[in-house]
């Protein structure tokens, strides 16, 4: 190998031949260099001319030109997506063999290698299957979206085809990817714009009946019922003229989607509108209330709610009884493939211009007296007053907080003991949440609760208590007092969670707390509305290891028969009946009665909201095990709770 450097004297000089290659060496780098600026320099064409005319064979054509001069391959194939996911051969270079790199590329698609190159994204160099040539495969896609696949052969190494040469193979077809992009967009425009004018030279009456009712019922939308209010506001010459703005909403419709199916919720509403249209949109409406079919305006305002929009009504008795024909025509049984589905129905009722002055007004107070309806009770009607629209203010505005409130860690568990009355001890205690309100100090449940359970939130709400509660029981195990038992309440909407026992278990886990010291409680008309479902909620809670009792036990429905297919563990007496007791002779046989028939059972019994020694002892007398109310204690918050325990005394 000849010398690289040549010695002379104490010097070494560069090799002239070394020298020689080294210049060379740099010259074919910069040419290759400037080749290579000019051939990007030259990919705008890819893009298409001005006129939009991007069709995505001329797109590949003019790619395939800009890396024919990067890199010879002896065949090229480019593969584009369909709108379902599929690869199609859509551009072959020109005298190549077209079925040879089809093959090729169908059994790299069966051995999974073009899945995987889909997701490089650099050039993969794959051995083609008589290991002769090498296949270049290159996905085409943009940051987002992938547009294609490149598939090269090279029969063997060009010259050229070097890590810049790929480099520069990437640079092309990624902006070749964009080209792609860009000309479905403009195709999509395209359609867009014949669809949009055939519909408007052939079919825009149909379209502006579709924008203006509801496809299912076909009856007004709610953008044709704003509109016709505001038509018959602008009319009135005098405020002498009424209006009656009317809205329906469905009771428990959710109920109906959630156990049938949405077809069967949208072939009930589909029924609902045609009785609706064929009892106030024809002549028998004016044979009863004296209202012509021209002067009322049905609509469906969306999901299971209606309006209605009656002019020219001289009186309120006259709404009145429309309503109330209104209510009668919806509450009752109706047929839904082969099931039998009882409605009820709240209705909200503004009148112009006492109720408002616009369209928009009479429509937000309509619907907040029929919000009022469904808290009074649902299955009524309500007609709006100021102070309806003051309560749905507050409504809303108290939702807003509870969000907020659960995110700033607002809420507190409060404790009130439970005490054996043979022994004296606390065994127990109730959790109470508490809401530290940050202007209105401490709130109980009643303010809350309710507005929690509606909205959904009680589900995030009830998983902090459990949460909390744990901990709390870990705490109070932690300080070698012991574990009294406590009890958390489970409301409606948490009992029919899906996932509420899986909560519970990952709860009790972590927190490796004994389940038997938690004690759930359900209120017995919770668990009276499907004994089915709730006997298998039961069973899953039991298995979890936790007690479970039955609250507010007497004010429901539930009898014997009911009660021996739970397994629980204990009866809370309502306050209402221990309120009066020994004094009222009803409330005492019925305490007498709950008591003798829980001990008949193996129950244990806990009497709540006990304030007196009167209460107490007639309690005892009965052999009630446990009382819970002021007379002990209030509640109390956790480190107070803790305090009572430490410093308790046993009281005879």
């Amino acid at each position: 190998m000849p010398s690289e450097m040549a010695k002379t004297g104490n010097h070494s000089l560069p090799d002239i031949e070394f020298l020689r290659r080294r210049v060379e060496y740099l010259e074919r780098t910069n040419q290759w260099h400037s080749y290579a600026m000019d051939v990007l320099g030259s990919m705008t064409a890819i893009f298409g001319d001005n006129q939009r005319n991007r069709d995505t064979l001329s797109i590949l054509r003019n790619a395939h030109e800009c890396i024919g001069r990067i890199i010879s391959f002896d065949e090229a194939g480019y593969y584009t997506v369909d709108d379902e996911s599929s690869f199609h051969l859509s551009y072959v270079q020109p005298n190549g063999a077209e079925a040879r790199i089809d093959a090729e590329v169908e059994v790299f698609i069966r051995n999974g290698m073009f899945s995987w190159a889909i997701n490089q994204n650099h050039p993969v160099c794959l051995p083609s299957r008589d290991r002769q040539s090498t296949i270049i495969l290159h996905v085409i896609s943009t940051r987002t979206r992938i547009r294609g696949m490149f598939a090269g052969r090279l029969l063997e190494e060009q010259a050229g085809t070097t890590e810049s040469a790929l480099k520069l193979l990437s640079i092309v077809l990624f902006n070749t990817a964009y080209a792609l992009e860009s000309a479905a967009l403009y195709s999509l425009m395209d359609q867009q714009q014949r669809t949009l004018k055939k519909i408007t030279e052939r079919q825009s009456q149909e379209l502006v009946h579709q924008y203006s009712h509801d496809l299912l019922t076909n009856l007004p939308n709610r953008v044709l019922f704003v509109d016709r209010l505001e038509q018959l506001i602008a009319r009135r010459s005098t405020r002498d003229a009424h209006l009656a703005v009317i809205l329906l909403d469905v009771d428990n419709f959710k109920r109906v989607n959630d156990s049938l199916g949405h077809k069967a919720g949208d072939l009930l509403i589909k029924r609902l509108g045609t009785e609706l249209r064929n009892s106030f949109l024809t002549e028998e409406i004016s044979r009863r209330f004296d209202l012509e079919p021209a002067s009322i305006t049905l609509s469906r305002l969306g999901g299971d709610e209606f309006g209605l929009i009656l002019e020219g009504i001289d009186s309120l008795d006259l709404v009145v009884r429309a309503v109330q024909y209104l209510i009668d025509l919806i509450s009752r049984e109706h047929e839904i493939e082969g099931h039998q589905v009882f409605l009820t129905c709240s209705v909200g009722i503004s009148v112009f211009p006492y109720d408002g002055d616009d369209a928009d007004t009479l429509i937000k107070n309509a619907d907040a007296a029929m919000y009022d309806a469904k808290q009074r009770g649902r299955n009524s009607f309500q007609f709006y007053t100021k102070d309806i629209n003051s309560q749905t203010y507050r409504q809303l505005i108290l939702e807003n907080e509870l969000v907020k409130a659960l995110a700033r860690e607002e809420f507190e568990i409060y404790y009130q003991p439970q005490v054996e009355l043979d022994t004296g001890r606390v065994v127990g205690a109730e959790a109470l949440l508490r809401w530290r309100h940050p202007e209105k100090g401490i709130q109980p449940p009643a303010n809350f609760i309710a507005i929690a359970e509606e909205t959904g939130l009680i589900e995030g709400l009830g998983l902090w208590v459990i949460q909390q509660v744990c901990e709390d029981l870990y705490r109070l195990g932690g300080d070698g007092n012991g574990q009294p038992r406590i009890a958390i309440n489970l409301s409606a909407r948490q009992f029919r969670q899906a996932d509420l026992v899986d909560q519970y278990r990952t709860v009790i886990r972590e927190t490796g707390i004994d389940p038997g010291k938690l004690e759930l409680e359900l209120t017995e008309s919770t668990i009276m509305k499907d004994i089915d479902i709730a006997v298998g909620m039961f069973q899953q809670l039991h298995a979890l290891g936790v007690r479970l009792a039955i609250d507010d036990f007497g004010t429901g429905y539930s009898s014997l028969n009911n009660l021996k297919h739970f397994p629980i563990d204990t009866l809370k007496i309502d306050r209402s009946f221990v309120r009066d007791i020994p004094g009222d002779n009803d409330d005492s046989a019925i305490v007498t009665a709950i008591v003798a028939m829980a001990k008949s059972l193996q129950l244990e019994v806990v009497a709540e909201g006990v304030e007196s020694r009167e209460q107490l002892e007639f309690l005892r007398r009965l052999g009630c095990e446990i009382v819970q109310g002021y007379y002990y204690s209030e509640p109390l918050p956790f480190d107070d709770f803790r305090k009572l325990l430490n410093g308790w005394t046993v009281e005879a």
